[in-house]
């Protein structure tokens, strides 16, 4: 299929290849067990010296507490980013453990529960600030979209909710907004905390995050614009796209895809509450289907170059095989898969075999799609080998797609 229509290059369709450049890793949403499957294939990537590689990072949601993570860690070093195709050093100490440890607080329901203090009542960013707060004590620090290094980019995304569409905290750009309302310049009140509580305030949960700052340069130019500008609403970034390609699949050579995002039951237990939001979900889980058989024909098709890999993939639909067992796709199924998407307490179980599975599927898509972006070669070290056992870890996950009303561990900030 040709890259262009009538010698214009089409925007339903990637650049041509000469004019794309670069590689991009996705993060998608998901809450914490998105973070954690998302750790375990940076840690793959960085085994084969591919995560120093990647130029920019896009992020939503739960794979937004993670690219905080990893954007803290550039911010604070931003030459250990700078050697392409080296392991990024201090991994383990600086990334991984305490993304982990983060993963053991309950950060949404205090966070929600702001907003009943008669003091916030006027108050409608109290609940996305109470959660950039615990962000800040965690992995996003205190460190600004301002102090990141030029590369890697760090894109986190987020919904505008006045005009429907994709709304960015671009640290390549260094500017904040969406194409219709405009864009602005980074402030020093922009932290990356800000940035990916913006992105992860789940609607229903979280009120969104209204922004007050001036936009200029925006595609629209309706007579109710200013209007419009003075109620810009600013909510989780899977409403939109919750793979994060939007920013990147029409320019980058090669697209690296981690999805962790929802995966419903038929019946999620959550009682009545259901027969509201399934209309709400079918919606959301048809947009995000679409996407998947978007983004996996175009990488069949040589479209584009990359990989994906997800948390309900079976590893046995991709041809590469790698040298020890895999979960089992029943386990994959009927274990992995129903996790709940939550922010409240992971049990060790649950961090480890969700950081296990990253692990595992991010290497059987690297060997099946990409082998090339590899440096290095690196031996397989899972994270949690004793996790693998599936009866062991189906046992502890047992009750692992419920989701508690206030907390699994209310003590627990």
């Amino acid at each position: 299929m040709s890259e262009t229509a009538y010698g214009v290059p089409s925007p339903h369709l990637p650049l041509p290849r000469d004019q794309r450049h670069g590689t991009a890793l996705c993060f998608s949403g998901g809450g914490y067990r998105a973070a954690l499957f998302h750790l375990g294939g940076a840690r793959r990537l960085n085994e084969l010296g591919i995560l120093s590689k990647i130029d920019t990072f896009t992020s939503v949601s739960g794979g937004s507490i993670f690219a905080a993570q990893l954007a803290s860690h550039a911010a604070a070093h931003p030459d250990a980013w700078s050697q392409r195709g080296r392991p990024v050093p201090r991994f383990e100490d600086e990334i991984a453990v305490p993304m982990r440890g983060f993963t053991q607080r309950n950060i949404r329901t205090r966070a929600i529960l702001t907003r009943l203090n008669p003091r916030n009542w006027f108050n409608q960013n109290a609940q996305v600030e109470a959660l950039a707060k615990q962000l800040v004590e965690g992995p996003a620090g205190s460190a600004r979209l301002s102090d990141l290094p030029p590369r890697p980019r760090f894109v986190f995304c987020s919904t505008e909710m006045q005009f429907r569409t994709q709304w960015t905290f671009d640290s390549g750009q260094r500017t904040y907004g969406a194409e219709p309302p405009g864009h602005a310049a980074f402030t020093d009140r922009w932290t990356i905390a800000r940035a990916a509580a913006a992105s992860s305030c789940l609607p229903g949960a979280f009120a969104p995050m209204l922004v007050r700052d001036q936009l200029s340069g925006g595609a629209y130019t309706g007579a109710d614009l200013d209007k419009l500008l003075r109620a810009i609403a600013v909510s989780d970034g899977g409403v939109y796209d919750n793979l994060g390609v939007e920013p990147v699949w029409h320019d980058h050579a090669t697209v690296l895809v981690s999805d962790a995002g929802p995966t419903f039951k038929p019946d999620p237990g959550i009682g009545r509450i259901w027969r509201g939001l399934r209309f709400a979900i079918a919606l959301l889980e048809q947009a995000t289907d679409v996407r998947k058989r978007w983004l996996i024909s175009n990488l069949i098709l040589d479209q584009l170059d990359g990989a994906y890999w997800g948390i309900a993939s079976n590893p046995g639909n991709y041809p590469y095989k790698p040298p020890l067992d895999v979960y089992s796709e029943s386990f994959i199924t009927d274990v992995i898969a129903p996790i709940r998407i939550d922010l409240d307490v992971f049990s060790e179980g649950e961090r480890a075999v969700l950081e296990n599975h990253g692990y595992l599927m991010a290497e059987t898509a690297i060997g099946s799609h990409a082998r090339g972006l590899s440096t290095r070669q690196a031996p397989l070290e899972v994270p949690f080998p004793e996790w693998l056992d599936e009866r062991k870890a189906a046992d502890a996950l047992r009750e692992s797609w419920k989701t508690k009303l206030f907390s699994r561990g209310w003590l627990r900030r």
